[in-house]
């Protein structure tokens, strides 16, 4: 596993320069654990983000990479990253470490809500997450909106205790619903294809295509309530000229035939504007669920 990794000192791939964070720089931070993929994601933005606040004295947005929430966190409070995007059970998980506030709601996907299902196959006898009792779910991995934080709060919800396996093919008695964690959506929806899991846990899109490439095979068992489909957060003290005009150009760039085009480049993306009932009311419920996960010792 790939630790701390920090696009800007890749100087060979994208001619960076390697100080660390002045006031002319913003640091926008993503967790993954792969580098190319994210330096074409992102590369666009940046330099959007670049030009348009330079007159704000913006010399240089750079891109921060970590593979976990932990990381990140730590990465934020020491203020090696100024923003972070990421699905809003994620967003949550660094906010309560690191002390960073949500800001501005992100379209990902075209989308700006969505939820986590829990699905199995049609010829199982599972219809309710009580009969998950003693079985085996596939979720992605602990730092999964919809893949796992989201679906491990309904199985709590529903009174049921679980484990994590060790691996898809480890041994599981008793009346725990043991899990495992896939790392990936398309693993889970194998998982449970092949019978390797009794169910899994996904989002409602990545459900909808399981159900384009192999219909009338999978139906849900429960569904999660809404979420913003993605989130920006900030870092605490972070300035409020410098916020204000992120957040303005943020916002803007669904405007401008140039700003669209970077939109849609960066998962195809709508734009970003405000939370429709505001960050706190928003927020709440997201952070009653990550409290709720660790009075159950589940993190």
């Amino acid at each position: 596993m790939l630790k701390g990794i920090i696009l800007y000192c890749l100087t060979s791939l994208m001619g960076l320069n390697v100080a660390w964070a002045t006031a002319e720089t913003l640091n926008l931070g993503t967790l993954n654990e792969g580098l190319r993929g994210q330096i074409r994601i992102f590369q666009p933005l940046l330099t959007y983000l670049e030009d348009e606040l330079e007159d704000i004295g913006i010399s240089e947005v750079r891109l921060v990479v970590h593979p976990s929430t932990e990381l990140m966190a730590a990465a934020m409070a020491r203020k090696e990253v100024d923003i972070f995007i990421d699905s809003p059970l994620v967003v949550a998980k660094i906010a309560k470490a690191s002390g960073g506030i949500p800001f501005l709601r992100h379209w990902k996907d075209g989308h700006a809500y969505y939820y986590s299902v829990i699905f199995t196959r049609v010829d199982s006898d599972i219809h309710t997450l009580q009969d998950l009792q003693g079985r085996r779910v596939a979720m992605e991995d602990h730092d999964s909106s919809s893949g796992f934080i989201a679906p491990a709060h309904m199985l709590l919800q529903a009174g049921l205790t679980f484990k994590k396996l060790r691996a898809p093919t480890a041994s599981h008695t008793g009346d725990e619903v043991g899990y495992f964690l896939t790392y990936n959506d398309k693993n889970t929806l194998f998982s449970v294809a092949s019978g390797r899991a009794d169910a899994g846990a996904t989002s409602h899109d990545n459900f909808l295509d399981l159900m384009e490439a192999r219909p009338d095979e999978f139906r849900i068992i429960a569904t999660s309530d809404s979420m913003p489909r993605s989130v920006l957060l900030h870092r605490p003290g972070l300035s409020k000229p410098l916020l204000d005009a992120l957040r303005e150009t943020l916002k803007g760039m669904s405007q401008s035939e140039e700003g669209r085009e970077i939109l849609a480049g960066f998962h195809n993306s709508a734009g970003f504007d405000e939370f429709a009932a505001g960050p706190k009311r928003t927020f709440t419920p997201i952070f009653e669920i990550l409290q709720d996960l660790e009075d159950a010792g589940v993190k």
